[in-house]
């Protein structure tokens, strides 16, 4: 069954991506099926109308670069974390293991969780790391362990996010609530109806594959409201 989807959470740009994300899945998993079809109409219309209301194509390509410039930098700062700790267990070179905990204190003083931070929380907790990692003893244990390159790709992964995070926020800040509201008055009911659409043939047994395309369904939701809970 497709899980329940938390509504609430998504944003236009967020509920057109899902809606037309879950009809591609369709489309390619169910090409030859026309029971579709309908449903499909129905909500490729209501996105249009969705599109029109908000004029979200300038807005979803920003929000696709968040998200990108913020796996980047959860990479680079899980990079940094996974190179310390593997230093910490090298006994047989003390001054490297010694370094790497040292280093392993300072990321701990900042906290384990920080690329699972909301956006601007994780980016305060980033610029406050990389601040210490400036110090003069934090430097010298960096070129001990060889960190430096993992630190310069964190750096410039936070000025990458930074840059394209102030630029969505500008394009949000100017377009009205009021046609977001009406964005999503339009668009939700048909992807509720869509996904129930789906759900009934699951449980009917009457669509080969379905279970196969409810999982990929299913992994695209999770993907995208966790995305927009952050």
């Amino acid at each position: 069954m497709i899980k329940e989807v938390h509504f609430s959470y998504l944003n236009p740009e967020n509920l057109i991506s899902l809606a037309e994300q879950s009809i591609g899945v369709i489309q390619k998993n169910h090409e030859a099926e026309t029971v579709f079809d309908k449903s499909i109409q129905k909500a490729e219309a209501a996105i249009t109308l969705a599109r029109q209301a908000v004029g979200t194509s300038t807005k979803e390509n920003l929000t696709d670069q968040v998200f990108t410039a913020d796996m980047n930098r959860d990479t680079s700062y899980n990079a940094i974390r996974l190179h310390v700790e593997a230093g910490t267990k090298r006994h047989r070179n003390i001054q490297y293991q010694e370094a790497s905990t040292r280093l392993q204190q300072l990321l701990n003083k900042h906290g384990r969780g920080i690329n699972k931070l909301p956006y601007a929380e994780q980016s305060t907790a980033v610029k406050a790391l990389l601040q210490e990692l400036d110090t003069q003893t934090a430097q010298t244990d960096i070129l001990i362990t060889g960190l430096r390159g993992f630190v310069t790709d964190l750096d410039q992964d936070q000025q990458d996010f930074d840059i394209v995070f102030a630029k969505r926020n500008t394009e949000k800040a100017e377009s009205t609530a009021i046609t977001d509201k009406e964005a999503i008055r339009v668009l939700k009911p048909e992807m509720v109806n869509f996904y129930t659409l789906v759900n009934a043939f699951y449980i009917n047994e009457q669509v080969p594959g379905i279970d196969t395309t409810i999982e990929e369904l299913n992994v695209i939701i999770d993907r995208i409201v966790n995305s927009a809970k952050r």
